[in-house]
């Protein structure tokens, strides 16, 4: 049931419990998003043959302010009002009383587009080094030659600058081989790859959905006055006021924004809530009235929850021990359209390439490109799980190579224990990982993994190789096993950030009724727990003493993104300093006695950012996963055994709770591995090392290990390489019908190549006996 607002004045900033898309108000008009139908090209007009009155179409020239948003990609139009950039990009609004006939009033629109794009405009640059446009045989001076030179260079520049498809890169060499040798020179990572006794090269993909159930993205907006009132789920408050007071040519202070329920964290809902804010806020001050936007769900999948592939490859190089010699991973992002977070997005993904791993030398390089296809939304918080899903896949295969387990590998070669504390040569990231091994051999040793790993792969392989009891996958098969080890961690607050440069702050007051208040935005129950705890533990108060305030003062919201680079554990370090603080306080201190601290500038200079090395993130968090499961025979489907995990996230405040987060983590995780269908939750075990560290980020680690164990488990049981996800419910048949298919070819190249030989053979003995006859 629909809940009615009033347009009274109040706060000019406060979260509210309701969803946007309850809300409705009197003489509320509905807007609809009118689309381009071509993904690339020149918008010449948008018209509607007899539109019926009360019904408005908005677009780029009912704007007041700038149509076009800054970002660090570049700039985004509010509505396109030129060059296409994708199809179903927003020309504009259609605005009505009645939704229903504005879906019908859509399609009546008449759209004419110019399929040439500006590009297509400019000069051609070879025709230019003809001679001349206009005459091509005409004979040129030097000096004409020269002008034509500048003219081609001039022209490459506006290229270069305007239609150039790279958004974003990153290159990191580190290495003894990027370093001159005796004779000045430098050898280079190739050199290694050379001279490496095992060397494997992989292609690895990764395109995983965000699963979003809740509340599709859009916003109500309404005019009072000179104020404009915003209720939207947006989870970036300093950005929305500072994007809608430049586009509707407002000052900031007559912006009153009311933060509805949210839960969509993919980028795109993250930067482009302020884009469908500025949208309905110009229908609004078009109308006069008050108008809400919502999107379908059609919309919301195809236009802010999709996510384009991410492609990884990697070529290692390991001794005969078993030791990395050097990684080279190469990565490419498409970034659709646009996407002001995509340097951070190639970072992150960078950072986490090498896993926990230490190779001697490496090479990385991304780039993020546009496309003509909507902006790929990836959550900040899970990007890193593409990285880990190709190093501990290739890491899987590269452990065979040296004829060494998965677990043996990976403890082989972790990080030491003091290259987190020391500025040390071994890796140019330094993570506090403290409990790497610990973890890795104990969860092994819950799943029994190495025995279990030795049997699946001797049956995999005797089913393939046809040297077993068993035709490889018949009807009248066991059931084929396979069990995959993936470990990572994760980090939170990350120091690289152009967003992070705004310090992340948080304010605790102690009240004269001996209460404390803690000003921080909505955040959930369990979290409201540890940091009741702590200040109880450290105060010496009743945790039930402990307040949560979210009502900021005008103009002091929160300057980061929500759910994106706040953290439990920057906000329980923050508050701790705050509570020492309290603790500290004279005894003629007046009450209410407030207290705010915020992530200091010597902890953002461990991460050398110019350099692109030292300690990248606030703090770390690891886990390690093993996942065990077998393939019927009959439905050539997969049915997961069990999953054990063990994680390090310091302190557990609440174990019941941490469990809970991250079993729900598992659920959404499987829910995604497959395109059209879903895995059956198996059985989970959960433990967590024993820490007195600061409580750390885990309910998104799981992310970060459940693919890759999956694939390695699905890549043993088959004895073929799985290195693309999501699947589809016939993945395994094909891969099945190709490894028949093979094992076929194969075959008959066997039995042709030994009749070959018995020919020779059996000519060679005629030849032989011919030659004693003689």
């Amino acid at each position: 049931m629909s809940k009615k607002v009033t347009a009274a004045r109040t706060l000019k900033f406060s979260f509210q419990k309701e969803f946007y898309s309850d809300l409705t108000m009197d003489g509320m008009l509905y807007a609809v998003t009118v689309r381009s139908p071509a993904k690339e090209g020149i918008i010449k007009s948008i018209s509607h043959p007899d539109l019926p009155e009360g019904y408005t179409l908005v677009t780029a020239r009912d704007i007041p302010g700038t149509n076009l948003i800054d970002t660090p990609n570049g700039k985004i139009p509010v509505f396109c009002e030129g060059n296409i950039s994708y199809e179903g990009e927003p020309l504009g609004l259609l605005v009505g009383p009645d939704e229903t006939t504005l879906h019908s009033l859509v399609e009546e629109l008449e759209i004419t587009v110019d399929t040439n794009t500006i590009e297509d405009y400019l000069p051609d640059e070879d025709l230019i080094a003809a001679g001349s446009l206009e005459n091509p045989e005409k004979k040129i001076t030097k000096r004409q030659l020269n002008a034509q030179k500048k003219e081609i260079e001039a022209l490459k520049e506006i290229k270069e600058e305007f239609f150039s498809d790279k958004l974003a890169e990153r290159t990191l060499k580190f290495g003894p081989c990027f370093e001159e040798d005796e004779d000045g020179e430098i050898p280079g990572i190739d050199t290694i790859f050379e001279n490496a006794p095992h060397v494997l090269e992989k292609d690895w993909t990764y395109a995983f959905k965000t699963t979003d159930y809740g509340e599709p993205n859009g916003a109500l907006c309404f005019w009072k006055d000179e104020t404009l009132t915003i209720l939207t789920p947006t989870q970036w408050l300093g950005s929305l006021r500072s994007i809608v007071s430049e586009t509707m040519a407002i000052e900031a202070e007559n912006i009153n924004l009311k933060k509805t329920t949210s839960t969509n964290r993919g980028t795109n809902s993250i930067w482009y809530n302020s884009i469908l804010a500025c949208q309905v806020a110009s229908a609004a001050n078009k109308c006069k009235k008050p108008v809400k936007l919502v999107f379908t769900r059609k919309e919301q999948d195809e236009f802010l929850n999709t996510i384009q592939p991410i492609s990884i490859t990697h070529k290692t190089a390991i001794n005969e021990e078993g030791k990395l010699l050097a990684m080279k991973v190469d990565i490419k992002v498409d970034a659709g359209f646009a996407n002001p977070f995509a340097q951070e997005i190639i970072d992150r993904l960078c950072i986490a390439s090498c896993g926990i791993y230490c190779p001697k030398n490496l090479l990385i390089t991304a780039t993020a490109t546009s496309s003509h296809k909507p902006a790929s939304s990836v959550d900040i918080q899970l990007i890193d799980s593409a990285a880990f899903y190709a190093v501990e896949n290739q890491m899987n295969l590269v452990c065979q190579m040296c004829n060494l387990t998965p677990l043996e590998f990976r403890i082989l070669n972790k990080p030491e224990r003091n290259d987190q504390k020391t500025k040390n040569t071994r890796s140019p990231f330094l993570f506090s990982l403290n409990k790497t091994r610990e973890a890795l051999e104990a969860v092994a040793s819950k799943s029994d993994f190495n025995r279990k790993y030795a049997s699946y792969h001797l049956d995999s392989s005797d089913w393939k190789m046809q040297t077993g009891p068993k035709e490889y996958v018949s009807l009248f098969s066991s059931p084929m096993r396979g069990i995959g080890l993936a470990c990572a961690f994760e980090g939170t607050g990350y120091y690289g950030s152009e967003v992070y440069e705004s310090a992340q702050s948080l304010e605790v007051t102690l009240e004269k009724d001996s209460t404390v208040t803690i000003l921080c935005p909505p955040v959930s129950a369990s979290i409201q727990e540890i940091c009741s705890k702590t200040v109880a533990e450290i105060l010496e108060i009743p945790a039930s003493n402990v307040n949560f305030n979210s009502t900021f003062k005008n103009g002091d919201e929160p300057p980061l993104p929500e759910n994106v680079y706040s953290s439990i554990s920057i906000m329980t370090s923050l508050l701790k300093k705050c509570c020492e603080t309290i603790k500290r306080k004279k005894a003629s201190d007046k009450l209410p006695y407030t207290v705010r601290k915020k992530v200091t500038a010597s902890q953002k200079k461990e991460w050398d950012h110019l350099n692109f090395t030292g300690k990248p993130f606030h703090s770390t968090s690891f886990i390690a996963a093993i996942l065990e499961l077998e393939i019927n025979p009959c439905t050539y489907r997969e049915h997961i055994r069990s999953i054990n995990i063990v994680a390090d996230g310091g302190k557990i405040l609440n174990t019941q709770a941490a469990s809970a987060s991250i079993k729900l983590a598992v659920q959404r995780t499987l829910e995604r591995l497959y395109e059209d269908d879903r895995i059956e939750y198996p059985q989970v075990k959960i433990s967590f090392c024993q820490s007195e560290n600061d409580s750390s980020q885990i309910g998104e680690l799981v992310y970060q290990v459940i693919p890759a164990a999956f694939t390695q488990a699905l890549t043993q049981a088959l004895n073929c390489t799985i290195n693309s996800i999501p699947l589809k419910t016939d993945t395994i048949f094909k891969k099945i019908k190709e490894q028949k298919a093979l094992l076929r070819k194969l075959k008959e190249e066997q039995e042709k190549a030994e009749t070959g030989n018995k020919e020779e053979e059996k000519e060679r003995t005629e030849n032989e006996n011919s030659i004693d006859a003689e």
